[in-house]
């Protein structure tokens, strides 16, 4: 294998190390899951590769004969990088593959595994950011998200992670596509109106707790959420609170881990979804007058962002990857 860019968390030792994972799984039920989750990480790492204003491609982190093996068992990715979009980044893809192996409740060890492969794949606090840092994989946030029954009795937990894609192009890239595609359309409304006074409001009985991995540092600690989280997703029980005295966001809407741990929950509780209510100005929007307006300014942002780069456009189709 080729020595990959030094940066925070390099593609080529996180493509090895998932690869490892993927192969620990191959015999048992989750062999099916773990493959779809390895050829998603691929292709999330070399399309944000393809995009970067330095484009770098799959022949960079890997000699010829790796490259013909990974090529081999997982040849969707290598074919469909520069025609097909991502839906979430490869962090958020680990994630979901670590919830799945440990158990959506199990968040101790959730949480102790993520810390041991970040350590394992030794993430250094960064200097200075470079052209070899062209994109990050670490998610620095980690959510989870649940909703507790008037009983008191608390539900599936739901996980997130903050967008962990360094560049300001391919952070806006994985936004816009989120809110045309990933996130379910209230999350998505929040995020891609929020300039306009777009908003949610959730029961209080949706909790969201979340943890920062500290540079350095292999353990998270809490934190509270950002102003951001606050102005788009009203009514949720934030653990910590929020304090006036908390740091400004300097990031766009949309990258918090809040983001996608609420919008799994919503995905996988439509009952739930069903409470949520949609706002503009703090006043009752509906939302059927609004989807078309954020399929809109989502696919019209995506369409710009993209047109600079080497994506290939199938006519006036956008197509995402399917594992």
């Amino acid at each position: 294998m080729k020595n990959a860019p030094d940066q925070k968390l390099d593609p080529r030792r996180f493509i090895l190390k998932f690869l490892k994972i993927y192969e620990e799984h191959i015999t048992d039920k989750l062999k099916t899951v773990i493959h779809g989750y390895m050829s998603e990480v691929l292709h999330s790492i070399f399309f944000l590769g393809n995009i970067h204003k330095k484009k770098i491609m799959p022949t960079d982190f890997f000699a010829e004969k790796d490259l013909l093996k990974l090529n081999n068992k997982f040849s969707k990715p290598f074919n469909e990088f520069c025609t097909h979009l991502p839906t979430r980044t490869p962090f958020s893809i680990l994630l979901d593959a670590v919830v799945k192996i440990k158990g959506s409740q199990n968040e101790t060890q959730v949480m102790e595994y993520l810390s041991t492969l970040l350590k394992e794949l030794s993430v250094p606090k960064p200097t200075k950011m470079t052209y070899s840092n062209y994109y990050t994989l670490e998610a620095t946030v980690i959510c989870i998200c649940h909703y507790e029954t008037t009983g008191g009795k608390t539900m599936n937990k739901f996980y997130g992670a903050s967008l962990s894609c360094k560049g300001l192009r391919e952070q806006q890239v994985i936004i816009s596509l989120s809110c045309r595609h990933t996130w379910t359309l209230k999350v998505a409304y929040a995020v891609a109106l929020a300039g306009q006074g777009g908003a949610i409001q959730l029961p209080q009985t949706v909790k969201c707790k979340a943890f920062k991995r500290i540079g350095g540092k292999d353990h998270y600690c809490e934190k509270p959420p950002c102003t951001n989280c606050i102005n788009i997703f009203k009514g949720v029980t934030f653990e910590p609170c929020h304090s006036e005295a908390d740091e400004e966001p300097k990031w766009p809407y949309g990258n918090c881990a809040e983001t996608e741990s609420l919008s799994k929950l919503l995905h996988a509780d439509s009952a739930l979804c069903e409470q949520v209510q949609v706002l503009k100005n703090n006043m009752t929007a509906d939302l059927d007058l609004e989807r078309r307006t954020v399929w809109s300014h989502a696919t019209s942002r995506l369409v710009e962002l993209l047109s600079r780069t080497d994506y290939v456009r199938n006519g006036n189709d956008i197509q995402f990857f399917v594992p």
